[in-house]
């Protein structure tokens, strides 16, 4: 149960041109000089995050990572790097950053910039319809012709499929870091690192993993026993799940959080879970500090799954923040990115009770 990722339940809509235009053809910027290398990386940054809604800095680090530009940084260097670009994207948004960067980049390195945006975009030795629409309109807004783009395109999706062709057998022997609940009903793979602010805050029913760069992996559990164990076997796992979640998020985060909202519900027969997502204006664990210096958290969407294994009722989270409503998704997005997020983390949980 809960070991495959749910497949095409929900259309994924792409992100709209009015979207793209507000990020590219935004007059913000910022007061932060950027280094070459951060010139390069936030025009690559922003891209990901304009084309892919939560877009994941691992992978756009990897990449920095082989590339000559980026040869002498050391992993403090990275990771100061991105913090930096994460607080200049919380006060002055992906248009701001992209203005600040836009004008640090050296003719020089635009092409080289456009083949790490690229890069991000390859899955299964290919870049979809959907990237490559993209890509077309970003290499217009860097002015770079289409053959050369076109070139690039093919290039980088060349030397990736080699690269995957001359990877060694992985070594088994190297042991992923684990996390063992304090109950010892579930290890988990451990989300975050320390180098970007990692951290595990656990108790007696809970664990949660966060950074800061916005990861937020919560797993919450709950044993199952006496009238609650009647009351599931009475009315079924559907109408707990629904009764246990909707309960919690009425009592605390609704009741709590000024002007949250509950968006989205779905029962997925498929998994036996519940799922939903809740905006949280101020509720994201990460702050930003406004023009006045005045200290506030960000807003973000906060995705919820519960589900039963074995004795215990767990519920799974994750957030996906943002500055404005702008950089957002359609909505049917937004959900599909936290539910898969989520069944993604849920794919590293190993229960106790399975084999």
């Amino acid at each position: 149960m809960l070991q495959e990722k749910r497949q095409n339940k929900l259309f994924i809509q792409a992100k709209t041109m009015s979207n793209f235009t507000k990020i590219f053809n935004s007059k913000d910027k910022s007061s932060i000089k950027l280094s070459l290398e951060e010139s390069v990386a936030a025009v690559a940054l922003v891209a990901a995050e304009a084309n892919t809604p939560d877009a994941d800095a691992d992978i756009l680090e990897s990449i920095l990572w082989d590339s000559e530009i980026f040869a002498e940084f050391s992993e403090d260097d990275m990771s100061e790097m991105f913090q930096n670009l994460a607080n200049i994207i919380a006060k002055d948004g992906l248009g701001g950053l992209f203005n600040t960067a836009s004008e640090s980049l050296p003719n020089e390195l635009v092409l080289d910039t456009f083949a790490i945006t690229a890069a991000m975009f390859i899955v299964d030795d290919t870049v979809s319809k959907k990237h490559r629409d993209f890509l077309k309109n970003f290499q217009e807004v860097l002015g770079v012709e289409d053959e050369e783009a076109n070139e690039i395109i093919e290039d980088v999706i060349a030397a990736y499929s080699s690269v995957e062709l001359e990877l060694e057998e992985p070594d088994f022997d190297v042991e992923e870091p684990l996390y063992l609940s304090a109950q010892g009903n579930f290890t988990v793979s451990i989300p975050v690192d320390k180098q970007r602010g990692g951290k595990i805050d656990d108790s007696a029913g809970g664990v949660e993993f966060s950074d800061d760069f916005g990861v937020l992996l919560k797993i919450d559990y709950f044993p199952i026993s006496g009238e609650v164990e009647k009351l599931i076997e009475s009315a079924g796992e559907w109408a707990y799940l629904t009764s246990f979640l909707n309960n919690f998020i009425d009592s605390q985060i609704l009741a709590k959080f000024a002007d949250s909202k509950l968006l989205y519900t779905e029962y997925l027969e498929d998994e036996d879970a519940y799922f939903a997502v809740v905006d949280l204006p101020a509720g994201a664990t990460l702050s930003v500090t406004k023009n006045d210096d005045q200290v506030t958290r960000m807003d973000a969407y906060r995705g919820f799954m519960a589900f039963i294994v074995d004795d215990f009722c767990y519920m799974v989270s994750c957030q996906r923040i943002y500055e404005n409503k702008d950089e957002l998704g359609s909505l049917e997005s937004e959900v599909e990115g936290l539910m898969n997020k989520i069944f993604d983390f849920i794919q590293t949980i190993e229960f106790s009770g399975e084999e």
